[in-house]
């Protein structure tokens, strides 16, 4: 199979937002002085407390702003671990700010991105901020890749919606027959790019069973595995 363009999913396929996340929610705490050994708390614990708040909120995100919702999740973890502190507000600036410009990739980007650019127009789909999702990519250096980064919130439409992915190929000027989409989600990206038609590679990074109907074109569990499949 011949393809003119690879685009790619972002989070939990060319970064890891889980380590991603997890920088951002221990450093702001040390940013702001904050010291969960002094409370005799592990940072597994505090994540476990911290992400289940987060999940919650997160489900308000079209009530709250993005900040707001940080506050809210470090206020209810706070409380819940009985941390004593006025620096709430604080905390979510420095959240954001580690954030939006670290990021942790996953493994083998570099190597499998510059071989495919050799052959391939790469580009981007993500859903989330371009506030965030733009300088993460600045911070590894890998934004040089892609002719194209198609951010959900500065269209107005997010994965699955067939809008976004209509959207990144008028910017290509390609047809969904042309390009390869490369993504983790199956909720997101596997049924984003089924409705457009396009062919999807699953990258299986957990190595989970997949439902009986769903049927990529591909199933990749580790990046490298792609290059086999294309060049």
């Amino acid at each position: 199979m011949s393809y003119a363009a690879i685009i790619f999913d972002l989070d939990n396929t060319l970064l890891n937002f889980e380590l991603c996340e997890r920088q951002a929610i221990l450093g702001a705490l040390e940013a702001c002085g904050i010291y969960l050994d002094l409370h005799g708390i592990s940072e597994t614990s505090f994540l476990q407390v911290y992400e289940t708040y987060n999940s919650k909120y997160w489900r308000q995100r079209e009530t709250f702003s993005p900040d707001e919702l940080i506050q809210m999740s470090y206020r209810s973890t706070l409380a819940q671990l009985d941390i004593q502190t006025d620096k709430i507000s604080n905390l979510s600036q420095s959240f954001w700010h580690i954030f939006n410009h670290s990021a942790v990739m996953e493994p083998d980007v570099n190597e499998v991105l510059t071989a495919l650019a050799r052959s391939y127009r790469l580009a981007v789909i993500t859903n989330g901020l371009v506030s965030a999702q733009l300088p993460r990519m600045q911070a590894v250096r890998i934004e040089h890749f892609f002719e194209e980064v198609v951010v959900s919130e500065a269209i107005g439409f997010a994965k699955p919606s067939p809008e976004i992915f209509h959207h990144a190929l008028l910017r290509l000027n390609l047809t969904p027959a042309q390009v390869l989409y490369v993504g983790d989600s199956l909720k997101h990206d596997y049924a984003g790019a089924t409705q457009v038609k396009m062919d999807f590679c699953y990258y299986n990074r957990k190595s989970q069973n997949l439902p009986q109907e769903v049927q990529p074109k591909f199933i990749i569990s580790e990046l490298l595995k792609l290059l086999e499949l294309v060049n």
